[in-house]
């Protein structure tokens, strides 16, 4: 009988270690993953998950780890809008990312996590220091919004750096697409909301009818560096010598203008049909070939990684892009050379710079789709943007 009830503790004893082995913390849960990827997470890039870690809190978790948190919001920005609102953020991101997140997570994402389940997290996590990107897309009223991200971030890296530290580091983008036919894109100043500079979400959500956003070319102070022309209307007539400018009208037609061959526009009744007019620099792409000027623009301004705002076009459509940077976790930006290289991948056949870095912003269905890279983490006040309008709207006069 002793033997009996012996036997009977140690098979119990057995089967309550068999499923107490299961169980693993957050801490636990971390440290596995810090040590697949090479470096400690800081816990300002993680969330709580409460409770039981599921196969959705950890997949969130290795996520965030690697400096993906920016793709969740961006799902989660995204499914606020009714065309989108049964989407489940996580579920998305397994579906696009590659490599491919394992089955046994995704596949019940609600489910308990598993210890068992830990070597084939740390395994993906292997995969994704070689090599990890994802992309997605989404439309709306004559508007594209395509967002892409690539790279792991590293908390001990630099947020940004120079050509020769390679082209490994992370890297996030978003891009508006629009059909200048159909579509009205109108520059708006922050004086039309009361304001000498204002953050571009605020430009957007004070005109009606506004579907997307971006912010526009250089200016000092509250003024615009270069030529600026609005609805017909000339802010700045001065056009910068040897700087690229890009115009067009309400007809959809659409020039971009080489600073290297033209010195003015003031002179040339060609330009005068464009009702709209920025003007920036240095001219990225021309006629599908890497344009190489650099239009007198400071050398740390072209060779450092920034975060860089882009106008572009595929021969048909219209790009307005931004790459975000200064964010060793998130996005480092790109130097000059870098975003030609971005562009040409995003399908651009000519694209212009525009006024980058701390200036960098895109809005698009009520919401940034980029982040600040000012050290307060607000978005920049300024001076004018471009707006992508539904049909029937237009700046607020």
């Amino acid at each position: 009988m002793k033997a009996c009830i012996f036997a009977f503790l140690i098979l119990a004893t057995l089967m309550m270690s068999s499923e107490t082995s299961f169980a693993i913390t957050k801490d636990e849960l971390l440290s596995h993953i810090s040590k697949s990827l090479g470096y400690g997470v800081p816990k300002k890039y993680l969330t709580d998950p409460g409770g039981d870690l599921t196969n959705s809190s950890v997949i969130r978790l290795a996520l965030e780890s690697m400096g993906w948190g920016f793709v969740i919001t961006v799902y989660d920005q995204i499914t606020i809008l009714p065309e989108w609102s049964d989407m489940d953020s996580l579920t998305e991101i397994s579906k696009k990312i590659s490599p491919p997140l394992p089955s046994v997570l995704t596949d019940d994402l609600g489910s308990t996590f598993s210890e068992e389940n830990i070597k084939a997290l740390t395994g993906w996590l292997e995969l994704c220091k070689k090599k990890v990107s994802w992309k997605d897309s989404f439309s709306s009223e004559g508007t594209t919004l395509t967002v892409f991200k690539h790279g792991l971030g590293d908390p001990s890296g630099p947020a940004n750096g120079d050509l020769e530290k390679g082209v490994n580091e992370p890297l996030f983008a978003a891009m508006i697409t629009v059909d200048m036919d159909a579509v009205n894109c109108q520059i708006a100043t922050a004086v039309m909301v009361g304001a000498n500079k204002a953050p571009l979400a605020t430009i957007a959500v004070e005109n009606y009818g506004v579907i997307g956003g971006i912010n526009g070319g250089y200016f000092a102070g509250a003024k615009p560096i270069g030529i600026l022309r609005r609805q017909g209307h000339t802010d700045n007539a001065k056009f910068w010598p040897q700087r690229s400018a890009f115009g067009w009208n309400e007809k959809g037609e659409t020039i971009f203008i080489d600073g290297k061959e033209v010195a003015s526009i003031s002179s040339d009744s060609r330009f005068d049909k464009y009702t709209e007019m920025l003007q920036a620099g240095p001219l990225l792409l021309k006629n599908g070939e890497y344009s190489e000027n650099t239009e007198n623009i400071r050398e740390n301004v072209l060779n450092m990684r920034h975060p860089r705002t882009i106008v572009g076009t595929d021969g048909k459509r219209v790009m307005w892009a931004v790459i975000d940077g200064r964010d060793n976790m998130h996005s480092v930006g790109a130097t000059i050379e870098e975003t030609r290289k971005v562009c040409k991948w995003l399908g651009m056949t000519t694209a212009l710079n525009l006024d980058g870095g701390g200036s960098s912003s895109l809005w698009w269905r009520g919401n940034t789709f980029s982040l600040p890279s000012n050290s307060n983490d607000v978005e920049r006040p300024i001076p004018y943007g471009v707006l992508i309008f539904r049909e029937g709207s237009g700046v607020r006069q």
